[in-house]
């Protein structure tokens, strides 16, 4: 399924390029892995040179509504929120609204 046309006549880069690569799927590779280095590269440096890391400043946890507001389901405070009956029956009040 070939055709007999005669190979390109390549001049200037191109000529030293093929004469290194003479196939496209060659040149191809070679192409793609150039810019993988130079990715590669820049990451390494990247890592050696970045700036160290920040800590991130504690979280202050808000302090609560009051005495009677019910404390979120994240909170330490929620367990013994649901200690009380008392405090059980406000939470099912307050999702059947």
């Amino acid at each position: 399924m070939g055709s007999g046309a005669a190979a390109p006549e390549w001049t200037g880069i191109d000529k030293v390029v093929r004469g290194y690569f003479p196939q496209d799927d060659q040149l191809a590779t070679a192409i793609l892995g150039g810019y993988f280095g130079l990715f590669l590269l820049f990451k390494i440096k990247s890592a050696f040179s970045s700036a160290p890391a920040v800590e991130a400043a504690p979280v202050v946890a808000a302090p609560s509504a009051g005495a009677g507001a019910i404390p979120d389901v994240d909170s330490e405070e929620f367990g013994a929120f649901l200690e009380s009956e008392e405090n059980v029956n406000k939470l099912i009040e307050s999702w059947e609204k």
